[in-house]
């Protein structure tokens, strides 16, 4: 057995890191590896629907491994990284316990942990740890109502987003950057082909999502890098409350794509032509 891959395994029997770090299923087998966690299977795939930008998952079991990532899964580990991501969890909030928790509040759960940081201390905050409980059983008369409401969403109807270019990019690379965009929209993710050595891309492609009336939609732009974890641009978000206004409204400008930590920084503009098409109720 190779030196990192012992070292993996050693890991995994240290206190914290026998169980996953976000619905304490035991014996985790996967791991997050720019987060240095320990997760399950079903927590794996939600972790993988985030976007390497937000988690690299590798198998402890299957994947080869390198030294510097066993280092930071050292480094880090369950214990110390819940510590901080999981500092004050609202009471209202269902946690992920075993395969007791669906997928949608499971994922709900995950984005709002790792990408949000949402459960992250506050100045003057309070810590409140969150409470992994099996949930209960329906009693039969019909009376009992389940915390994974919080992920029932109902949809309203359609909103289709172009995204038609991208110009005066930041630099990322030596002389140039090679920018693809992740567009969010609730719980829904998708995106955008690479456009490389290029800072004004030409992309005009169409995604589709169901909308609730109320989500904003949120647009991510990275800099890909086949070597190393790829490279933050910017992002946006648009607010499409005005599609409600009435039939035919339509948003089609552009953009100011800013750096995630100084919102007042300006990294470029997006082009995006976004429709709305309700759903007819029958």
């Amino acid at each position: 057995m190779d030196p990192p891959r012992e070292r993996l395994l050693q890991l995994l029997k240290q206190e914290g890191n026998t169980q996953c770090a976000d619905c304490f299923e035991p014996n985790p087998l996967w791991a997050s590896v720019n987060w240095g966690v320990f997760i399950c299977t079903q927590c794996a795939g939600v972790h993988r629907s985030l976007g390497v930008q937000h988690s690299f998952v590798l198998s402890c079991t299957l994947d080869e491994w390198k030294q510097e990532q066993v280092d930071n899964m050292a480094l880090m580990g369950n214990a110390r990284v819940n510590e901080r991501l999981e500092y004050c969890v609202p009471k209202n909030i269902e946690v992920p316990y075993h395969s007791d928790t669906d997928r949608d509040s499971r994922a709900m759960y995950i984005r709002a942990k790792y990408v949000d940081n949402m459960f992250c201390a506050t100045p003057g905050g309070s810590r409140r740890s969150p409470e992994r409980l099996p949930k209960k059983k329906p009693t039969g008369n019909g009376s009992h109502q389940s915390n994974s409401k919080i992920a029932m969403v109902e949809f309203i109807g359609i909103v289709d987003v172009t995204l038609v270019e991208c110009r005066r990019l930041v630099v990322k690379d030596l002389v140039s950057s090679d920018p693809y965009c992740v567009m969010t929209l609730g719980m829904q993710t998708r995106k955008s082909t690479v456009k490389y050595s290029e800072l004004n891309p030409v992309y005009n492609e169409k995604f589709s999502f169901s909308w609730d009336g109320i989500e904003a939609l949120v647009v991510d732009l990275y800099d890909k890098d086949d070597l190393s974890k790829d490279d933050d641009m910017g992002t946006l978000s648009v607010d499409l409350s005005p599609l409600l206004k009435g039939k035919g409204v339509e948003l089609k400008q552009w953009y100011p794509v800013v750096n995630r930590k100084h919102p007042d920084k300006n990294q470029g503009e997006m082009s995006l032509h976004i429709m709305y098409i309700p759903i007819q109720n029958s």
